[in-house]
């Protein structure tokens, strides 16, 4: 797919895949080792996505860097600062905002998400100050913005049922205007998971 004709940069938040340090929540039900597995694909289906978006793309790890040859020539790979999840994720839109007038933060849990939900964001944009993607576990799985605002990130219960609630909280109290878009599910159960495979 051809670059995208928005001034967007797309993020996406990652940990090196190693056995025991992702998705510990899977691991608890079906192992260590398939939830690498699981992580793995994951990942490469949103990095698949990300590129066929043909938005420029920012990958943001935690815990070190993939080895040089296996990183891809079109992502440019960065290290996450240290901090709670909002830490990260302020400090990783500012970055993307400075060379950007449009930015969009995403995880790798979310494999319905489609170039064209990405593509429906940065239109979004246009005429709003933030859009979110929810997702159906309470948090979601998609913010963009234009300029950043570090409110929309401190003080949140992050992981928890009322992520999104939260956040929208912050939004109306900061006099911002939003939309959402289509709610979609995440990975982080061995419930979801089935469920997705099974369809």
């Amino acid at each position: 797919m051809p670059p995208f004709p928005v001034d967007a940069g797309l993020l996406v938040l990652l940990r090196l895949p190693e056995k025991g340090k992702v998705k510990t929540r899977l691991a608890a039900t079906l192992g260590e080792e398939a939830a690498l597995e699981i992580y793995k694909k994951l990942v490469s289906n949103t990095l698949d996505m990300v590129t066929r978006s043909g938005i420029p793309a920012y990958l943001f790890y935690t815990d070190g860097l993939p080895p040089a040859g296996e990183r891809d020539a079109r992502l440019t790979y960065h290290i996450q600062v240290d901090g709670d999840l909002g830490t990260k994720m302020a400090n990783a839109l500012f970055f993307v905002l400075s060379f950007h007038k449009k930015a969009l933060i995403i995880g790798s849990d979310c494999p319905d998400l489609t170039p064209e939900i990405l593509h429906a964001c940065c239109r979004s944009l246009d005429e709003k100050d933030i859009v979110l993607g929810p997702a159906d576990d309470g948090g979601y799985y998609l913010l963009g913005c234009r300029v950043l605002h570090p409110v929309l990130f401190a003080n949140i219960e992050w992981s928890t049922p009322s992520v999104l609630d939260q956040t929208i909280e912050k939004i109306k109290e900061a006099n911002l205007s939003w939309c959402l878009l289509e709610k979609l599910h995440d990975i982080d159960t061995a419930e979801d998971w089935i469920r997705y495979t099974s369809h």
